[in-house]
C-alpha cells in the first residue's frame, strides 16, 4: 500500500523518456541495490559453497539494458559470480517489455574465466516456469516486463506484469 501511495507523487513522468537513445540520458542508467521485492526469486540466501551473495543491477539506458548482478564472497568457490543480461524495450513512458537474453558465468579458474549461456526467447522461459510450478505461478499474459511506480535520483519502485513490487536504491 506504501508504494502504491508514493507512486502517487512520482516526480518523474517519463521514466524511460531517452531510453535506447544514441547519446541520450536515460534517469535509470546507474547500479541499483535492492531494498525489498515480494518476489521470492530475486533473493539469495547464505550457503556453504557460495558463501554470502552480493546483488544488484546494472543499467544502461542507452543501450538498453538490465543486468542483474551477483557475487558470490567465498574465496574457495569456483563460481565467482554470475550476470543475467536482460533486454528493455520501451512500451510507453512507463512501462519496458524484458527480454533475457544470457547468462555469463564468471569463475575463478585459469583457462574459462568466463561462460556465456545464450537463453531460449522469452516465451519458451515462461512457458517452462508455468509447467514447473504445476499452475500455481501467477504469470501475466503480458509476458516478462514492469511499470515503474516511482523514480527520483535515489530510489525507483515498479511492478512486475506478474505483480510482484520491487524497490531499489541508487548505488553512488
Amino acid at each position: 500500500d506504501l508504494i502504491e501511495e508514493l507512486a502517487e507523487s512520482n516526480p518523474t513522468a517519463a521514466p524511460f523518456d531517452g531510453w535506447r537513445t544514441p547519446g541520450g540520458e536515460s534517469p535509470l542508467t546507474g547500479r541499483w541495490k535492492l531494498l525489498f521485492t515480494t518476489g521470492a526469486d530475486a533473493t539469495f540466501r547464505p550457503s556453504k559453497d557460495k558463501g554470502s551473495a552480493t546483488t544488484y543491477q546494472e543499467i544502461d539506458g542507452e543501450k538498453g539494458y538490465f543486468v542483474n548482478c551477483v557475487d558470490f564472497d567465498a574465496p574457495d568457490s569456483k563460481l565467482r559470480g554470475f550476470r543475467v543480461v536482460v533486454k528493455g524495450k520501451a512500451l510507453s513512458d512507463n512501462e519496458v517489455q524484458l527480454y533475457f537474453r544470457r547468462v555469463k558465468l564468471l569463475r575463478r579458474s585459469r583457462w574459462l574465466k568466463r561462460l556465456v549461456i545464450p537463453l531460449p526467447p522469452s516465451w519458451f522461459l515462461r512457458a517452462l516456469a508455468r509447467r514447473a510450478s504445476r499452475g500455481k505461478a501467477q504469470l501475466s499474459d503480458r509476458g516478462a516486463g514492469f511499470t515503474m511506480l516511482y523514480l527520483d535520483d535515489d530510489l525507483r519502485m515498479h511492478k512486475t506484469f506478474d505483480g510482484q513490487f520491487f524497490v531499489q536504491q541508487r548505488i553512488p
